[in-house]
């Protein structure tokens, strides 16, 4: 059989998400596609927009054949983290032959050359950046003008590979790294290297708005079907559709919405977004409150990404402070995004100390009845134990697996009791939840 990997969020699944799963179908010609998604909080720092159980049905409707949970603490995670997290779960199943990701260059061998530098940091390229961080660039500024130095020079190639791909690629390398998705693509790259791993990359080129494009009512309204040759694709990102939820949500923002969703999943989605079953970062407002007017800078100093210069600012700022988003706003600075500020935000509120180097085992959210052949793959050659009953988790994972296990399993127990309290819907509990099978 031949598989590939997707790591993704859905927050939400959109109509190219099910271009990507299509592509791997019947450009790629796999059998199965396998999906390493966030749980319930992603990479932006937020709750994810729907539960992960919701996400994964959906995905599975449009054409997904299983779905496993990456662990909190590396859906949360820097995009190095976060990749290599995710990368070393589908390379742990050793069944995994290829890994599909999106990316707005589009093609994968530039990737890769400028993953291999930055695994191997030749010497040439950290006396190039160690002299651009000494002249005051941030560190993703500095990396970028270290590769672009390190490329000029053709002695450091082979000919073919300078002239066939680097040449091109030298008067690209800034744009590529101010891209989100690309970064994304190669911190893949560099993942897969680490690991010394036997899956290929493989780079779908974006189709429709870009990352940070916004989508209004009005644009909405023009969506076209899909098709996999690629062309007249206006895909709204996701970013853009959450944008849409921040307005009133009437029925006609409701309409807008679910026409970027594919068909199969629309009718669940629009019921989720009618039942209230969604969040947005506001709910996390007074957990952040509470949070930073009980503690202390060096209290939090120990969680992920809160340096102790952070801590000490959030501290010094907490009387200001009124919510988690404007949290975030007024904390950002020149080297610290709002994205990495609202990561730092979480970690304190979920009491998240580091991520993982790697996933000590998959546990599976979901899959289609007619892929159990691919389970059954999966549990002859897979080196992670699998988890289908999180009721066997003492027996089957080691001290490292129980802990991320148990972080996680509570921090989607705060998440479920945040939904509960939105929509009215009775708590269940993160063990008795069922396993989503089409």
């Amino acid at each position: 059989m031949k598989v590939t990997g997707i790591i993704a969020e859905y927050n939400p699944f959109h109509r190219g998400h099910k271009y990507q799963i299509d592509y791997c179908k019947k450009e790629l010609h796999s059998d199965y596609v396998v999906v390493a998604m966030s749980g319930d909080y992603v990479q932006r720092g937020t709750p994810a927009l729907l539960s992960k159980h919701v996400r994964a049905e959906m995905a599975l409707r449009c054409g997904a054949d299983l779905v496993l949970e990456m662990p909190v603490s590396v859906s949360t995670a820097s995009a190095e983290a976060f990749a290599m997290g995710a990368v070393s779960m589908l390379n742990g199943l050793h069944v995994t032959d290829y890994l599909c990701f999106g990316s707005e260059y589009g093609e994968v061998s530039a990737l890769q050359e400028l993953a291999a530098v930055l695994v191997s940091e030749p010497e040439e390229y950290r006396l190039f950046l160690k002299e651009f961080l000494s002249a005051g660039c941030s560190f993703p500024a500095a990396r970028s003008q270290a590769l672009v130095e390190y490329f000029k020079n053709p002695h450091n190639f082979e000919g073919d590979t300078f002239d066939g791909i680097l040449t091109p690629l030298l008067n690209q390398i800034t744009q590529i790294l101010n891209s989100p998705n690309n970064i994304l693509g190669i911190e893949y790259c560099k993942a897969l290297n680490r690991l010394k791993s036997n899956i290929k990359p493989v780079t779908l080129k974006r189709q429709g708005m870009g990352y940070h494009d916004t989508l209004t009512v009005a644009s909405s309204a023009h969506a076209v079907s899909a098709d996999i040759s690629g062309k007249n694709l206006p895909f709204a990102s996701a970013s853009a559709i959450r944008e849409l939820l921040t307005s009133t949500l009437t029925q006609e923002t409701i309409a807008q919405i679910s026409a970027q969703v594919p068909d199969e999943a629309s009718a669940f989605f629009v019921s989720s977004l009618r039942n209230n079953g969604y969040l947005s970062e506001e709910v996390l407002d007074n957990l952040l409150i509470y949070r930073i007017m009980y503690t202390d800078a060096e209290s939090l100093s120990q969680y992920l990404d809160v340096s102790g210069d952070l801590a000490e600012r959030i501290i010094n700022c907490r009387n200001e402070i009124s919510g988690f988003t404007q949290a975030a706003s007024l904390l950002k600075t020149k080297e610290l995004t709002q994205t990495r500020i609202q990561r730092a935000l979480l970690h304190s509120i979920l009491q998240i100390r580091e991520a993982p180097l790697s996933v000590p085992y998959s546990r599976v959210l979901g899959f289609r009845k007619e892929s159990s052949p691919l389970l059954k793959e999966i549990k002859k050659n897979s080196t992670l134990p699998v988890l289908t009953k999180l009721a066997d988790s003492d027996a089957l994972l080691d001290e490292t697996g129980k802990r991320l296990l148990s972080e996680t399993t509570v921090a989607s127990n705060l998440y479920e009791k945040l939904l509960c309290k939105k929509n009215g819907q009775k708590f269940i509990h993160e063990y008795q939840k069922q396993i989503v099978i089409l």
